[in-house]
């Protein structure tokens, strides 16, 4: 008699997913279960990662299709300035199907960003742009061939009789500089500081595009700093130990613990992350409630966005 065996669970995973189950499980639910998101739109610091983010997608993508690069710059510009203004189609939460051709909420208008740089350390919005001006003259004899840009590659990381493990990595920026092909990820700073290569994103994108090395593209906006000191490029190299530690025991751990979170329906909160570089976590107030209350505190300042996805809903990681 043949022995029928369960069918494998497939856990689809991204470094931000992945990054959040590390810290808060509360958040996971309410974040990506849920959907949920702020009224009051990114912070000031998010809204001007995602600035840059944009004119690069758009600079790259045209040049990768031909485009001269002065044209690419002028185009890359524009869509700055629309993601500032916001797309009068799906600028506002209640509108997520928006007539226009662009993914929802892809242009929502910077909110909490000002347009001069604030004495409070608010980065203004025309110290964003004249940045990426500097950028584009202290790159203009780049030799690097880009191949391609904000592109989503997967791959099935860990496997064993119970469950599939299926990692999405969004690559920022994939480019072949003479010396290898290697994904770079874009990073905006405030202030200079070392980047860790404890980074899952870091790691997934390595293992997703079989190398052992990807790129920072760093991107600073102090006003003090020379060009040569706010745009640097810095490799991250893994060994295969360190890769194979990730991938066959890091992931699968936390796989299994998403899916008894998911199949108990009880995510816990863990009051330990509710802090960090970027400020407070937007669910703190949401905890602070008692549990009758939380459900009017979501009402009140969150709206229901479109499903988590990787390749629209690019967050800071």
């Amino acid at each position: 008699m043949d022995i029928i065996l369960p069918p494998k669970k497939n856990i689809v995973m991204d470094a931000t997913l992945f990054s959040s189950l590390q810290g808060c499980a509360r958040y996971v639910d309410l974040r990506y279960n849920h959907n949920f998101l702020p009224l009051k739109g990114k912070s000031n610091s998010l809204e001007c990662g995602s600035l840059v983010h944009k004119i690069l997608e758009v600079f790259y993508g045209y040049k990768i299709q031909g485009m001269s690069r002065q044209m690419a710059i002028g185009h890359a510009m524009t869509a700055g300035h629309l993601y500032i203004t916001g797309c009068p189609h799906c600028s506002v939460p209640e509108n997520l199907e928006p007539a226009c051709r662009h993914q929802p909420l892809e242009y929502p208008g910077m909110r909490n960003t000002p347009e001069e740089n604030e004495s409070n350390k608010r980065i203004g919005w025309k110290w964003v742009l004249a940045t990426m001006e500097q950028y584009f003259d202290f790159y203009k004899d780049d030799f690097w061939t880009p191949l391609f840009v904000e592109t989503v590659r997967g791959d099935i990381l860990y496997e064993d009789d119970e469950i599939r493990v299926i990692w999405k990595a969004k690559i920022d920026w994939c480019v072949d500089t003479n010396n290898g092909v290697f994904p770079i990820d874009h990073k905006t700073m405030k202030q200079r500081r070392d980047e860790s290569n404890l980074n899952n994103q870091f790691i997934g994108q390595c293992l997703v595009m079989k190398t052992r090395s990807m790129i920072i593209n760093r991107i600073g906006f102090q006003t003090t700093l020379e060009p040569k000191e706010k745009f640097t490029r810095e490799m991250i190299t893994y060994s295969a130990d360190r890769l194979l530690e990730w991938q066959s025991e890091i992931l699968p751990y936390y796989a299994y613990k998403y899916m008894q979170y998911t199949e108990s329906g009880y995510w816990p909160p863990d009051w330990t992350h509710c802090e960090s570089k970027y400020g407070f976590c937007m669910f703190k107030d949401v905890c602070i409630k008692d549990r009758g209350m939380r459900e009017e505190e979501l009402k009140l300042n969150f709206f229901v966005g479109p499903p988590w996805d990787v390749l629209n809903m690019k967050e800071d990681e």
